[in-house]
């Protein structure tokens, strides 16, 4: 009886820890998915801008459909932009992708 209780809680430790190992490597695949996008950030270019001009109208003319959250999300990152709003600067850094 003893012997057939010890089996069934390796059992269960067993199917736990195979889950609980399954769910980190979904998460670590999940969390590095640009990696795998075939997309890479090869350089940025600088442009003038004449009037404001908000993050999504930038996104809309330099970046296609597939990068463009992802043109979005580095254009505030280098040029500091908190927000959506409107950019009142006259000089802006934008990413230049390069797919793989």
């Amino acid at each position: 009886m003893a012997k057939v209780i010890a089996m069934n809680i390796k059992k269960v430790f067993f199917i736990i820890l195979v889950v609980a190992v399954s769910i980190l490597v979904f998460f670590a695949f999940y969390s590095s998915r640009d990696k795998f996008s075939g997309v890479d950030t090869m350089k940025y270019m600088k442009i003038h801008l004449n009037n404001a001009t908000s993050v999504h109208e930038l996104a809309e003319k330099y970046s296609d459909s597939k990068t463009k959250d992802r043109f979005v999300s580095e254009l505030k990152k280098v040029n500091e932009i908190t927000s959506s709003d409107y950019i009142d600067r006259k000089t802006v850094f934008i990413p230049v992708f390069k797919s793989n």
